[in-house]
């Protein structure tokens, strides 16, 4: 099962402390293997944030909208992230309001009515594990890009952290490591067939001892390690 990963952001670390063990104690009840970090400002959220593989990885964002770093809705919006966002909050300020309803927060909730943030946590761990990622946000240049999943034939490592992803609409070079990208994408039909490629099961035409055909034409490396387990993915989705 896929590990789910929260996020909670507040600068009072006692808050943290108690709501990440609530995150935690459910969790454990469901089953639900989950990852939970924490950050005691937002100004060293929205830093890592600003890293799309952080950004793709995380699927609720828990956080205090009022500790003095304006917009956080839209500030993590802009940074490509597109998962559930949950307000925790002291504050009933309208603007806050105005901030869930204009950049899609799931739920504003007051502090301290514990048993209020159980029941809502509970539907949230429902609707994040029936929010399906078709797309995946890759930060180029300066610029967030979002590309569709299913356009996506491979990865490629072409210098240290840095990654040629070759799609429908060309290629995009951006900083990376290919073991980044195989977490975030294990789940998702990928496959590292080889130390420097990451590829979609998807547009795989054919495959033999030595290379994989993609659906492009593309001719890609097979490692010798890799190839058995491969052909065997493949003759399971072939059933």
């Amino acid at each position: 099962m896929r590990v789910l990963r929260i996020v909670m952001c507040d600068t009072d670390k006692e808050v943290l402390k108690m709501y990440s063990k609530i995150c935690h104690t459910i969790c454990k009840e469901k089953q639900i293997p989950a990852a939970i970090s924490i950050f005691s400002d937002i100004r060293t959220l929205l830093f890592e944030m600003g890293d799309s593989a952080f950004s793709s990885m995380v699927n609720i964002l828990i956080a205090e909208p009022d500790n003095g770093c304006g917009n956080l809705a839209g500030a993590v919006r802009e940074r490509g992230y597109d998962g559930i966002i949950l307000y925790l909050s002291r504050s009933a300020e309208k603007k806050y309001f105005y901030q869930a309803f204009n950049y899609n927060v799931h739920n504003y909730i007051e502090k301290g009515d514990v048993k209020v943030f159980e029941r809502i946590f509970r539907n949230t761990l429902e609707a994040a594990q029936k929010k399906k990622h078709r797309s995946m946000v890759i930060s180029c240049a300066g610029e967030y890009r979002r590309i569709n999943v299913r356009d996506i034939y491979y990865f490629q490592t072409v210098m240290d952290h840095m990654i040629c992803m070759w799609h429908e609409g060309g290629r995009i070079i951006f900083s990376s490591s290919l073991a980044n990208l195989e977490e975030r994408l294990k789940d998702r039909g990928f496959f590292r067939i080889h130390r420097s490629y990451l590829i979609s099961l998807d547009t795989i035409r054919s495959i033999s001892f030595k290379e994989v055909i993609l659906c492009n034409g593309k001719c890609i490396p097979v490692s010798r390690e890799k190839y058995s387990e491969l052909k065997k993915i493949m003759e399971k989705r072939r059933v």
